[in-house]
């Protein structure tokens, strides 16, 4: 998937005809960003990570743009169980440990954006869609419950088992602040959400915050 996403992007900007250079000096941008996700799928919250974006736009006016975007983003939930284990005589104990949630997506998405006023901070709105890739949720004990000799541990308890992955469709939007610090460097905040089509398994609802950069050679 991360393979596709690079030549996606190559393709639009080696697409651009060199004849077109001249009209659209400035017009083409390069974005990124870094941002916290909270990820939830139909009856369990996965966990939160960082991640990352980069991504080219093109600026149809100096309040409109369309481009394209590639981001990855990690999830990890850690949480305090007990696991079962039988002596000998099948009498039973409880052992505390930490299972481990963990997993990660990759997206490429289409985006338009727009920016309203001309002050030097404007808030900005975007939407757009696409695909994204998620390798499974990874589910086990961070370390082994530490039963003591005699004792077996019951064995859906020290199993770490990873989910089904996913390739789905998604929908993104958000809204932010866009500070221009100089004729081409711009940054500020967003807020995000985006939905996934993963039927029955796999991230539904992605909630992200982070800070975006961008930058007009």
């Amino acid at each position: 998937m991360n393979r596709v996403a690079w030549i996606v992007t190559a393709l639009i900007i080696g697409g651009q005809p060199s004849t077109l250079s001249a009209q659209t000096d400035g017009r083409l941008s390069v974005v990124g960003g870094i941002e916290h996700a909270r990820i939830t799928e139909d009856d369990a919250y996965l966990g939160a990570g960082f991640g990352a974006m980069g991504g080219v736009q093109y600026h149809l006016t100096e309040a409109t743009s369309v481009g394209v975007e590639i981001s990855r983003e990690r999830h990890l939930r850690d949480f305090g169980l007990f696991a079962i284990a039988y002596d000998a005589e099948g009498r039973s104990q409880v052992f505390p440990y930490i299972r481990r949630w963990k997993g990660a997506a990759t997206f490429v998405l289409g985006v338009v954006s727009h920016a309203f006023g001309s002050a030097r901070a404007r808030p900005v709105m975007w939407i757009g869609g696409g695909m994204m890739a998620h390798g499974g949720t990874l589910r086990g004990p961070l370390a082994a419950p530490q039963a003591p000799p005699g004792f077996t541990l019951r064995p859906g308890d020290v199993e770490t088992r990873r989910g089904q992955r996913a390739i789905a469709v998604a929908a993104d939007g958000g809204v932010g602040v866009d500070v221009r610090l100089s004729g081409r460097v711009t940054v500020g905040p967003f807020v995000g959400l985006r939905l996934i089509n993963t039927g029955n398994f796999g991230p539904k609802y992605i909630v992200r915050s982070g800070v975006r950069i961008g930058f007009r050679p």
